[in-house]
């Protein structure tokens, strides 16, 4: 048995696409990081507490007068990194950053399919869950380039992703719709850059993000329910534990790992039990590390080193991806934090919101959480 607590990153509130979502997600951590043991998953919803944001202020480009001095349009990147429509974008595929990066590209084709079935608010279909399983054990096992072996064609790495299934499930189409949608992607990122298309979707994704920071580091009542809804949960999971139900597993995403570092460094003030003991933290994509240099989180009590890890925590891994531009190192500003860094093949816009559908951090988190004898 295990306890997972899992605290939602910025700009995370209480819909029917999210909930789906969280029903994906914990199937996934069910089958790829705890698989085999029966694992009891806790999601405390704090973004409900947050006021709603209007979206209309980051329209930016509508109706606002240009400012400018007159001297004709720019030129800008004209036809991309790849030089235009006739460069050499049309001679990119998945399966051809498959033979350079297998890992990465694992990673993007599984994530399109989480995506897919989030945009249709659906589970996971039994086809699509073994697709992960597959791709995590490939990544586990040093063998993600088997999937690109050969001609590498769409159709080929649909199969070989699905060798495995039962014939009743058949291979159907999602798979290898999800393996073509990815190499269009990757096709338009590589022959066009469009400053509109990232800040239409980075600008309100840094507003949302510094909304919610703002409002849980503000002390008064929004700060005091949010620390609530998180400790309740924790306590809940932390008296399992206790009864035997452990190890008690805890992951913060974006925000959500700076609120848990915050309260599991002062766990009194927090109003957490004071025999909390968190066998494993894992932090993803988050910024603990930004606002223990900015001095904005509960301070440790001197010990000979600036900071450390909480002392309730046995084991602190810190997981980013290097594109992403809301995840920051732990490792220069808490002694005993450990940083892994993703290979991916995301863009800027996407990588803050992908690590959970990517069979790499599955795989990973669960090989390192069996080294530290915690699985």
């Amino acid at each position: 048995m295990a306890q997972l607590v899992f605290v939602h990153g910025v700009a995370t509130r209480d819909t029917p696409e999210y909930r789906a979502a969280i029903a994906n997600r914990d199937t996934l951590f069910r089958e790829l990081l705890f698989t085999g043991k029966d694992v009891d998953i806790l999601s405390p919803i704090w973004g409900k507490f947050v006021p709603t944001i209007d979206q209309g202020v980051f329209e930016t480009d509508h109706g606002v007068t240009t400012y400018s001095l007159n001297v004709g349009d720019t030129t800008g990147l004209g036809g991309g990194l790849a030089g235009g429509a006739d460069g050499a974008a049309g001679d990119v595929t998945i399966g051809a950053i498959g033979k350079q990066d297998p890992v990465a590209a694992l990673d993007a084709i599984c994530s399109e399919i989480a995506d897919r079935a989030a945009r249709e608010q659906r589970d996971l279909q039994p086809k699509e869950l073994l697709a992960f399983q597959k791709a995590a054990e490939l990544i586990a096992n040093d063998r993600a380039g088997e999937i690109f072996a050969g001609d590498a064609s769409s159709s080929s790495i649909a199969d070989l992703l699905t060798t495995d299934a039962p014939a009743e499930f058949g291979i159907g189409s999602s798979i290898l719709d999800a393996v073509n949608k990815v190499t269009d992607y990757v096709r338009n990122a590589v022959s066009t850059l469009g400053f509109d298309a990232v800040r239409g979707k980075l600008s309100p994704a840094v507003g949302l993000f510094l909304g919610d920071v703002f409002v849980y580091l503000k002390e008064g009542e929004i700060r005091q329910k949010i620390r609530a809804e998180v400790c309740g949960t924790l306590t809940k999971a932390h008296e399992a534990a206790k009864a035997g139900k452990g190890p008690l597993v805890i992951v913060g995403h974006s925000m959500g790992g700076v609120i848990l570092v915050d309260m599991l460094t002062n766990p009194g003030a927090s109003q957490l039990p004071a025999d909390l003991s968190v066998d494993a933290l894992l932090t993803v994509g988050s910024q603990p590390g930004f606002f223990a240099t900015l001095d904005l989180l509960a301070q440790n009590p001197p010990d000979g080193s600036p900071r450390r890890r909480p002392d309730c925590v046995k084991n602190w891994l810190n997981v980013f991806d290097p594109i992403d531009p809301l995840a920051f190192r732990t490792d220069m500003i808490f002694k005993d934090a450990e940083d892994f860094a993703f290979n991916s093949v995301t863009g800027i816009t996407e990588a803050h919101s992908k690590y959970f559908q990517r069979p790499q951090f599955y795989a990973r988190s669960r090989k390192r959480l069996r080294e530290l004898k915690v699985l």
